[in-house]
């Protein structure tokens, strides 16, 4: 065993200084290549102006023929099913029609005079009064008797109406009324008049036996 260590010792030394020597020599002749090397052997990195820019092809249609037969077959098809079920659709015109409507038309028919009392029961207002035949008149559609009329100092009640001379009574419906001082346009409800040619004069009264006053009147007419 003393021998062989020795021994040992020897050859790995050997193959330690052998394994050296050709790590030398191998390094030697990396640096002698690297020294023959020119600077235009040494390969450059590409310039910009190299860079491709090219736009990708636009991916190819995979629908070949076949497919593109088969789709207008249907889009055929989807068109006259949809024509099928359209319906013809009747245009109405509606004739418009402009009805033109008149105007009512109004007429006064003034009754003048003008007066006063201070009786309780109707006095008649001398020249106050009127012929009127209401069958003069067309498509008479109202008629209202109006008067300017007021009381003393506002005491009590004036009032006025119209009366049928040629028959002898009060016209239904003609009664106006006011407490004011003051003279107010006072108008009536609606009139009924009798047929043919009638004399119709005012009368006034007063509720309590204050003044009342009657200053003019009028016969309001409207036709339509």
């Amino acid at each position: 065993m003393r021998k062989i260590l020795p021994i040992l010792i020897l050859v790995i030394t050997g193959l330690f200084l052998v394994n050296l020597a050709v790590l030398d020599i191998v390094w030697l002749k990396n640096q002698r290549q690297e020294k023959t090397l020119t600077p235009t052997e040494t390969t450059p990195f590409p310039s910009p102006a190299f860079v491709s820019t090219t736009t990708p092809s636009p991916v190819a249609d995979i629908c070949g023929s076949v497919c593109q037969e088969t789709i207008a077959q249907k889009v055929s098809e989807a068109i006259a099913t949809i024509s099928g079920k359209e319906t013809v659709k009747e245009t109405t015109v509606v004739k418009e029609t402009t009805q033109l409507v008149s105007q009512p038309q109004t007429i006064y028919i003034p009754l003048g005079g003008g007066g006063s009392t201070t009786s309780r029961d109707w006095a008649d207002v001398a020249n106050a009064e009127v012929w009127l035949n209401i069958d003069d008149y067309s498509n008479v559609d109202k008629i209202y008797f109006e008067g300017f009329i007021r009381i003393k100092h506002g005491n009590g009640k004036a009032y006025a109406r119209l009366y049928d001379v040629t028959h002898g009574i009060g016209v239904q419906g003609s009664g106006i009324e006011t407490t004011s001082e003051n003279f107010t346009l006072v108008e009536s409800g609606s009139l009924s008049l009798w047929k043919g040619k009638n004399l119709y004069r005012v009368q006034v009264k007063s509720l309590n036996g204050y003044e009342a006053f009657f200053d003019s009147g009028r016969i309001k007419v409207i036709i339509r």
